[in-house]
């Protein structure tokens, strides 16, 4: 087990983001873009939100110019007015953005898990084996989650951070252009420092995203397998190997929150600079005459809100990097191309009669190491055919060609003289069952384990079929019986009888 585990980590270690941050944020907006309606009135809220945010120190400077200085009581209660009407304004329009926000960032995640989940049932049995189960899950639970935050948290409020900026800087401008021009001398520096900062946040939060997905294997993997860890006494190994992939996590997170600290007091020393600049002239300019005090104020307001955006585009940024790692690995599931799928001009299978020939097949998992080679095997309809032969000489190959999960590398095979490939898979599929030797059950009832055979059968069938089988009377004595749940993977079941209630669903089928 714990073979399989480090093979994952190595995959997962050599992995190197391969699409541009362009075409991922492009794919992400277009499951945004879905709800053009509600995308729209969110941007009609930010938009005025941002609009009513910026009115309260330009509404302050006017209180301090024109009536506190005049000694003018009206004046006064009338912007005091106008500071409550904008509050309740600025109000609505949040909690519209709030809400709309939450709602798109559920959405996205609906859409983006259904598209994973429908690619998932796609894929062939080729992609599973080369893929550990954890991982895969990995990323449709973690990976996703990480997107979704990337909107609820992100996306909406790097809007208003931009438009903010904009009116802060169009302000600051109209309301002094000579100050602004020479408080803006340090966003160069902002920009450098953030251009370094963010390759840097770009590689450790990549880490992160592979040290959970080998956390996940590990723990996915483990749970599995419990019933052999203990039969093997392998509880302290298995913990050790849990334990080193758990340790990689927490270091690379450890690495991640370690480059983050060190942006919030760059941030702050940036600020720092902007406010002496602001101070020094400006407090010079009043004592000139050249300046009013409530322009000085509000300028001293508009530049400490001037960084609060800045800090939040850089969080959106840490954000960015991590959500479009995730991002990318999510594509990649919904991306793999089916190797196995219908081709141009393929038909409906008629009713099966049974003849089955493998033609001249020769097939081989891993190139160069075949394990079937020339084949030539002709079935006639209603037969019973065995293949016997020591463990790994394609036995169950066999079966996989004829379901059609793989396909042969030379030869063909037919079923009623019609090349399986030439004929839609669904309708080849749907009219053979099979009982594995690893009986699968799912988390519901006997019964509907049962009709999963033939989605439309009745209760009278499925008991018929089990009374076939032999399986109707340990049925009767379970807790609820047809109704009993078999729990995962048909825990609560044994062996032998996962194997009739297999065997059960093959025949209904």
């Amino acid at each position: 087990m714990g073979w399989h585990a480090r093979r994952f980590a190595t995959e997962e270690e050599d992995y190197e983001r391969q699409i541009p941050d362009r075409v991922l944020m492009r794919r992400l907006l277009e499951y945004i873009t879905r709800q053009r309606r509600q995308s729209t009135i969110l941007v009609g809220a930010i938009v005025a939100s941002t609009i009513i945010g910026l009115l309260p120190p330009y509404l302050s400077s006017i209180a301090i110019d024109n009536y506190i200085v005049d000694m003018d009581p009206k004046g006064l209660m009338l912007i005091s007015i106008a500071f409550i009407v904008v509050y309740i304004l600025h109000f609505v329009t949040q909690y519209g953005q709030r809400y709309l926000i939450n709602w798109l960032g559920s959405k996205l995640e609906y859409d983006i898990r259904l598209d994973i989940f429908r690619h998932l049932q796609r894929l062939n049995l080729d992609y599973y084996a080369h893929k550990e189960v954890g991982g895969v899950v990995s990323r449709a639970t973690n990976d996703v989650d990480k997107i979704t935050e990337l909107i609820t948290s992100g996306v909406a409020s790097v809007i208003a951070d931009l438009l903010t900026l904009a009116g802060i800087i169009g302000i600051m401008l109209w309301m002094n252009w000579w100050l602004s021009l020479i408080t803006f001398t340090i966003i160069p520096l902002i920009l450098l420092f953030l251009y370094f900062w963010g390759r840097r946040v770009r590689r450790v939060y990549r880490e992160t995203r592979k040290t959970i997905a080998s956390v996940s294997a590990q723990m996915e993997e483990s749970v599995s397998g419990i019933k052999e860890i203990q039969s093997y006494s392998r509880e302290g190994e298995t913990r050790r190997e849990f334990q080193q992939v758990n340790r990689s996590n927490m270091q690379a997170n450890v690495q991640a929150g370690q480059v983050m600290s060190a942006f919030w007091p760059a941030v702050q020393i940036f600020s720092a600079i902007g406010n002496f600049l602001v101070l020094w002239f400006g407090g010079v300019a009043v004592m000139k005459g050249d300046l009013s005090v409530g322009i000085l104020f509000g300028f001293m307001s508009y530049l400490s809100r001037f960084f609060w955006p800045i800090q939040d585009l850089a969080g959106f940024w840490n954000n960015v990097q991590s959500a479009l790692a995730a991002a990318e690995r999510v594509f990649g599931i919904i991306d793999t191309p089916a190797s196995i799928k219908d081709k141009d001009g393929t038909i409906e299978l008629p009713k099966i009669k049974g003849k089955i020939v493998y033609e001249n097949l020769t097939f081989s998992y891993e190139e160069g190491l075949p394990v079937l080679k020339d084949i030539n095997v002709e079935i006639e309809p209603n037969k019973t055919v065995a293949l016997v032969g020591p463990t790994g000489v394609g036995k169950t190959t066999m079966i996989n060609l004829l379901y059609r999960f793989y396909d042969p590398e030379k030869g063909r095979v037919l079923v009623d003289g019609y090349d399986i490939r030439d004929v839609k898979i669904g309708s080849l599929r749907e009219q053979m069952a099979i009982v594995l030797q690893d009986n699968f059950l799912f988390s519901d009832t006997v019964k509907e384990n049962i009709r999963y055979g033939r989605l439309d059968a009745t209760d009278d069938e499925i008991i018929e079929v089990s009374k076939a089988v032999g399986a109707h009377e340990f049925i009767k004595k379970l807790p609820e019986g047809y109704e009993t749940d078999v729990r995962e993977r048909g825990g609560r079941l044994s062996v032998g009888q996962r194997q009739l209630l297999s065997l059960a669903r093959a025949l209904l089928a």
